[in-house]
């Protein structure tokens, strides 16, 4: 589980084992959701822009736009239960295949649905590991495991780990199976939905592990060596304006590697920044009317019109 030579949250990387399961072939539907939620058992999907819930014609693409209760709820109401992080890359790598993406190392064009202008129907891709679908894109899959560093799992925590790219991000590295996000157990978003895992009656550790306290399988052996971090520069200039306020420690520097990208995908936006430090909500506000071109843990590349 994990990477060494990507992002630090995703390092070290780690040996696990985990209990047979079953897993939900597909995300969970727009109609499954919404049968569950006409019975009273399942709260309103919240509605917004992309959102599913709103658009009837959508029946057999993924719900969106549930927070992490709302998903909980639905699986334990089908006799399920979110997967753990742990089984979610289990299920995505293939297991000891230690696939990159769900269908194995080739890049992800025509492979799922990624850099789309919404949801699509689950299933439209051939199936990947296990014979599941969708595991990369479509929609980011909730799980049930609280963020913390690795190689630790807290169960308890502000934040819950989702996992698997979306429709909506355009390049390759988002689809990684050993990406992580995460987002309060309250937020929600049009990116965003989940699937379903169910115990196996029976399941013991495999061989080679032992149970632990906490319900989870440790496997024998060490950690593998961990990742070590490389620096990407940029060169500060003017030409932004200041942050200011609560954005004060956000630093916006020009970035020119990419302004052939914001012209090709931003129309009428064709210079690229950096926005380093601060929170995201910190970096969203100084960008102004810049377009994100790209995002991650610590930075936002924008597209600007000067």
């Amino acid at each position: 589980m994990g990477q060494e030579h990507s992002l630090p949250e995703e390092a070290p990387r780690h040996r696990v084992a985990v209990r047979s399961f079953c897993m939900d072939i597909t995300e969970v539907t727009m109609a499954a959701y919404r049968s569950c939620q006409e019975q009273g058992r399942c709260s309103p999907a919240h509605t917004g822009f992309l959102c599913t819930i709103s658009r009837p014609e959508l029946l057999d693409h993924p719900i969106n736009c549930v927070d992490w209760y709302q998903a909980r709820t639905y699986c334990e109401q089908v006799g399920g239960r979110l997967p753990t992080e742990r089984e979610w890359e289990y299920a995505a790598r293939g297991g000891a295949e230690q696939r990159l993406y769900a269908w194995g190392n080739e890049p992800p064009d025509g492979r799922c649905c990624y850099s789309h202008p919404g949801t699509c129907k689950v299933g439209s891709y051939p199936p990947g590991s296990f014979g599941l679908r969708d595991l990369t894109g479509n929609v980011w899959e909730w799980t049930a495991t609280a963020f913390g560093p690795y190689p630790s799992e807290p169960t308890e925590g502000p934040l819950r780990v989702y996992r698997g790219g979306s429709f909506s991000r355009r390049f390759p590295k988002w689809m990684r199976n050993s990406l992580r996000n995460r987002f309060r157990p309250d937020e929600w978003g049009a990116h965003l939905g989940f699937r379903c895992v169910r115990d196996l009656p029976g399941a013991t550790c495999p061989a080679g592990s032992s149970p632990t306290p906490d319900g989870t399988c440790q496997p024998e052996g060490v950690l593998e060596p961990p990742w070590m971090s490389r620096a990407v520069g940029a060169t500060p200039t003017k030409g932004r304006p200041a942050p200011k306020g609560n954005e004060a420690s956000v630093l916006i520097t020009r970035d020119p590697r990419f302004d052939s990208d914001c012209i090709r995908n931003k129309p009428g936006q064709p210079v690229a920044y950096l926005v380093k430090g601060g929170s995201f909500a910190d970096r969203q506000r100084s960008k102004g009317a810049c377009s994100n071109r790209d995002v991650g843990v610590d930075f936002n590349s924008i597209c600007c019109s000067h």
